[in-house]
């Protein structure tokens, strides 16, 4: 490095003439070894990969929670990367991540999935909060916290808290939910609730799936699909088509009770970020977590009493001690 230093600076000197200074001269010395070395801890860096949050859209509560959760059970953390809304350029991103070679990626959402899925290479992947993991190719080096409470679990808890219902309507997309839709078939009819699906493409096709499955079931279970609720008029329809006929709204997340809800399962995002920050700490110890596919560890239980009073819907009172909230 000196060397190169030394001749270039006499090539320097030559051009302008000049004798130069035993003090510039270490100057240039200096400038010509600190970028060096700053190159050094960015290849070091990239080969030494690290830990990389990759978020579909920090701005979405429940994403940025888990995020949060994560960091506070994990503090092996080295980059944090937000996707963001979809006018956002991604190829940035892509060279970003690339650049950083990261050993771990925890990916948050289904667009961050698919971006790490595409350009990890032989990175490991933890997957949380997407719609229906199932739908996505799953590699040995993915690992998954899922985000729904398991369909077995939902019609048991269906089953015991209103014995008198028997059929239970959905309106889903293929392209979502086509795979999660079949499990909740099977394992409906083990315990004896008949589920009916409405399936679309498009979400102006609400309105008539409505019509043809509310006269045919006892409740109508609301999903997380992104066709069916592509717009908030939708979810409208749905709530209000619904009540007109005293049919009882059972949904997965809490912000469904300013609508109606009358029964709500949902997950646990603080339980699932410990669980995603559990994956990460035994990747980085190359040691092969606890199942690579993880349901929900914690849910939670909410009730709208005064709802199905007026629904005339019977509850099982014995049930009613498994509940964390009573909305009124």
């Amino acid at each position: 490095m000196i060397t190169m230093a030394k001749h270039l600076l006499k090539k320097f000197a030559k051009l302008n003439g000049k004798k130069l200074s035993e003090g510039f001269f270490l100057l240039a010395v200096s400038l010509l070894i600190i970028p060096a070395v700053f190159l050094s801890d960015i290849l070091l860096a990239k080969e030494n990969g690290g830990v990389l949050i990759l978020n579909s859209n920090e701005s979405v509560k429940k994403y940025s929670q888990i995020q949060t959760v994560f960091k506070a059970n994990f503090d092996g953390v080295t980059a944090e990367t937000d996707i963001g809304s979809n006018w956002l350029d991604e190829k940035p991103v892509e060279k970003s991540i690339r650049d950083m070679n990261p050993d771990i990626i925890f990916s948050i959402g289904s667009k961050a999935y698919i971006l790490a899925s595409k350009i990890a290479n032989n990175t490991k992947i933890i997957y949380s909060l997407g719609i229906n993991w199932q739908r996505f190719a799953i590699t040995e080096k993915t690992y998954v916290v899922a985000s729904e409470v398991p369909p077995m679990t939902n019609v048991m808890m269906y089953r015991y808290f209103f014995p008198e219902i028997k059929t239970v309507g959905i309106l889903y997309s293929k392209k979502h939910n086509k795979e999660w839709f079949s499990s909740v078939v099977a394992d409906s009819e083990q315990v004896g609730i008949k589920i009916i699906g409405k399936a679309i493409t498009k979400n102006k096709e609400v309105g008539n799936a409505l019509n043809d499955l509310l006269s045919t079931v006892d409740a109508f279970w609301l999903i997380s699909d992104p066709v069916v609720l592509s717009g908030m008029e939708y979810v409208k329809e749905i709530f209000t088509r619904c009540d007109a006929m005293k049919i009882p709204v059972f949904s997965y997340d809490h912000l469904f009770t300013n609508f109606g809800a009358s029964f709500i399962i949902s997950t646990d995002i603080d339980t699932m970020g410990k669980q995603a920050a559990k994956i990460a700490q035994y990747l980085q110890s190359n040691k092969d977590p606890v199942g690579k596919i993880q349901n929900p560890a914690g849910t939670y239980i909410a009730i709208n009493t005064k709802k199905l009073e007026q629904y005339g819907i019977k509850l099982n009172i014995k049930a009613l001690s498994s509940v964390n909230e009573f909305i009124e």
